[in-house]
């Protein structure tokens, strides 16, 4: 689809909205930010993959930002080409923007998003690509109409909810894929930390998403999820992992992420892979995990990720003791 055909869409299926000039154009502008939410995903080279992998994509959407149209018609974006297919199709409603450039201490692109200038002299933070994992999770979102460093005027949760329901994001504030989330609490109330994580993710409240959810929007909605749940669990004794593997015949590897529990102990070791198929994080047995790893699975950039060490040791031990099985096995 190109920009002029997403532009044409966007017309015919955006509902009328009510309000003043500076509401309808908020609005108009907030549609549009949640479909492209919808559209795209966030580049898994540009967050999982090595620095060959995020150089390559930067150069890519380098390339491509003065080509809205080519952006269009890409599923995968980041925060360069989001920012400036965002900023073309505004530009056809007739609504001003601005593109931001952070850039880092060693003169690279940090982040770029979008300050909308409405006609009123207000100034409207929109980041589409941020909000975009809770877009594709209905989650409520938090970075259109926020708080900046660069003199924007803040929407209140109050207002941006209201406007989220007229222009059909939820149907009321307990629609929000967050208040679903705030029930499982009372479900997970007094239960051992490995029965709590098994019961997070059958949930359906929880695995019951969009299915055109990318691979890094749900590796980021599971990690809210997890904070939401368990903060205090989170970083000390329950990890969330990247992994990635190779694919003859293709340069950029498959990517994919996993969580583990009780990742002080082998024997209560709990370990959950997601399926993109499913859309969901399956159970993973730590034996069936040493297996992959042996077919090429990497688990994590690195094996000395905080993440991923403990998970490493653990593989190394099991696939010790399965060595030591055989060997005593043929002895017989």
């Amino acid at each position: 689809m190109t920009k002029s055909e997403l532009v044409e869409k966007f017309k015919k299926e955006m509902p009328e909205f009510t309000g003043t000039d500076e509401e309808k154009e908020i609005k108009t502008a907030l549609y549009i930010y949640v479909e492209l939410g919808k559209m795209k995903s966030f580049d898994e080279r540009y967050y999982f993959g090595n620095s060959k992998m995020i150089r390559q994509a930067e150069r890519e959407a380098l390339l491509d930002k003065t080509d809205p149209n080519k952006i269009a018609k890409k599923k995968k974006i980041i925060c360069i080409t989001m920012t400036h297919l965002y900023k073309a199709i505004l530009d056809d409603f007739g609504i001003e923007s601005q593109t931001i450039t952070e850039m880092t201490e060693r003169n690279t692109i940090n982040h770029m998003t979008n300050i909308l200038n409405l006609k009123s002299g207000k100034r409207i933070m929109a980041d589409a690509q941020l909000d975009m994992h809770r877009i594709q999770t209905g989650l409520s979102l938090k970075f259109f109409g926020c708080k900046s460093e660069y003199d924007t005027d803040v929407i209140s949760d109050e207002k941006l909810t209201d406007m989220l329901v007229e222009i059909g994001y939820i149907r009321s504030k307990d629609d929000y894929r967050d208040e679903k989330i705030k029930k499982i609490k009372n479900k997970i109330e007094g239960l051992d930390l490995n029965e709590a994580v098994r019961t997070i993710l059958n949930s359906p409240e929880i695995y019951e998403v969009n299915e055109n959810l990318g691979e890094v929007e749900a590796f980021k909605y599971y990690y809210n999820i997890l904070k939401m749940l368990k903060p205090d669990e989170l970083g000390k004794n329950l990890f969330q992992f990247k992994c990635s593997k190779k694919i003859e015949g293709q340069e950029q590897p498959e990517y994919s992420f996993g969580i583990y529990s009780n990742a002080k102990d082998i024997e209560d070791l709990q370990i959950y892979l997601y399926s993109k198929k499913k859309r969901r994080l399956l159970e993973c047995d730590l034996n069936k995990l040493a297996e992959l790893e042996d077919n090429g699975l990497q688990i994590g950039r690195n094996k000395v990720g905080k993440a991923t060490r403990q998970l490493y040791k653990f593989i190394k031990i099991r696939k010790r003791e399965r060595k030591e099985k055989v060997s005593g096995d043929e002895a017989r």
